[in-house]
């Protein structure tokens, strides 16, 4: 989700918001201690900054959620909150046949990056890439996801593992439906569809 941002607007207030609390914390010393070295006055500065450290890490790891669920806005503006299990339809076809199979997606999300893990009756598949976008025209947002099958060889012709790749846009009126086409590296085409 950091990809959506403009990173360095976000680096530029966190550095100026960085920079002011140590300032103040250095002001706020010098104004009511009795006369501190500027040892201790520095010792101080840097103890607030591994405070600073720590909320940072927490927002971007755990935090983000509750502020995500305080302003739902951040949904539209930002990027939506995909976190959870999905049911998923996958319709396939090669040159020979075609079917339908469903499956559970678990995708997890927070500010530094998405995974979408996908578990099947007959494979399971793990991310290799996944990046959340927004259409630049319509600001619709978009999941690019790359991800390696692997058979859970319960049938002779399971096969080997193989990769594919799919364009997932989120639905307009909500946030918990997904679908999009994908290729596979077996020359396999078809659709998906997640609901949650």
């Amino acid at each position: 989700m950091i990809s959506i941002l403009p990173i360095t607007r976000v680096v530029g207030i966190v550095a100026v918001w960085y920079a002011a609390c140590v300032a103040a914390v250095v002001a706020l010393i010098w104004q009511f201690a009795d006369h501190p070295s500027l040892l201790s006055s520095i010792g101080i500065a840097f103890s607030g900054a591994t405070v600073l450290n720590a909320l940072l890490l927490f927002v971007i790891y755990i935090g983000w959620k509750k502020i995500w669920s305080i302003f739902p806005g951040l949904n539209r503006l930002v990027f939506p909150d995909l976190n959870g299990l999905w049911n998923m339809n996958i319709h396939w076809q090669n040159a020979e046949k075609s079917g339908f199979v469903t499956a559970k997606a678990q995708i997890k999300q927070d500010l530094l990056r998405v995974s979408m893990e996908v578990f099947s009756r007959d494979s399971d598949s793990e991310t290799l890439i996944a990046l959340p976008k927004r259409d630049p025209e319509s600001g619709r947002p978009i999941l690019y996801y790359v991800y390696r099958v692997v058979p859970k060889n319960i049938k002779i012709d399971a096969g080997s593992s193989y990769e594919g790749s799919a364009i997932l846009k989120l639905s307009n009126a909500s946030y918990d439906r997904l679908s999009g086409n994908y290729f596979t590296s077996r020359q396999g085409t078809g659709h998906f569809e997640l609901s949650r």
